[in-house]
């Protein structure tokens, strides 16, 4: 199958997508669900506003990895995510040691009570936020402020733990 490429600008957004030409089509229609006041997105092969444009098969992709579809946007006023939401009005939302902490306070106010740091990070992966680099030793540091205690492969929160992020306003 042949590749596509897309390119789109709407406002303050600009989208570049490079790939199999179904994972483009559904890429775009993933980052127009997300414009906010657009109605209903039409499919991507009867918008207007976007073409999509076949790649000769002499160009080389990238070998290793699957094609990514990158987003910029120049200011990003509200998020979508009410994790994120929770992260930045928590001023947790920068520092890895304390997002880490964030999320598990969040996954807490859930009904949650134990924890481990894949579950961390497929939170964190599926909110679509920059991911910890190492979630190992963010637990390890929280461990030694007192914030969690381990518990075998899990953690659970300490009340000085939740009251670190929730009382951070």
């Amino acid at each position: 199958m042949a590749d596509s490429k897309i390119e789109l600008s709407y406002d303050n957004l600009h989208f570049l997508c490079e790939g199999e030409k179904e994972w483009v089509e559904n890429q775009l229609n993933e980052v127009l669900n997300r414009i906010p006041g657009l109605s209903k997105p039409t499919p991507v092969a009867k918008t207007e506003e976007a073409e999509v444009i076949s790649i000769p098969e002499t160009v080389k992709k990238p070998r290793g990895r699957r094609p990514k579809a990158v987003t910029e946007s120049a200011k990003q006023e509200t998020s979508t995510d009410p994790l994120m939401d929770f992260l930045k009005e928590k001023r947790a939302d920068k520092n890895q040691v304390r997002k880490f902490l964030a999320v598990a306070v969040y996954l807490h106010a859930q009904g949650m009570e134990k924890f481990s740091t894949p579950l961390i990070s497929k939170t964190i992966k599926n909110a679509d936020i920059e991911k910890l680099i190492n979630a190992s030793d963010c637990l390890n540091k929280n461990e030694k402020k007192g914030f969690c205690i381990k518990e075998g492969k899990e953690f659970i929160l300490t009340d000085l733990g939740i009251g670190s992020i929730l009382r951070a306003e």
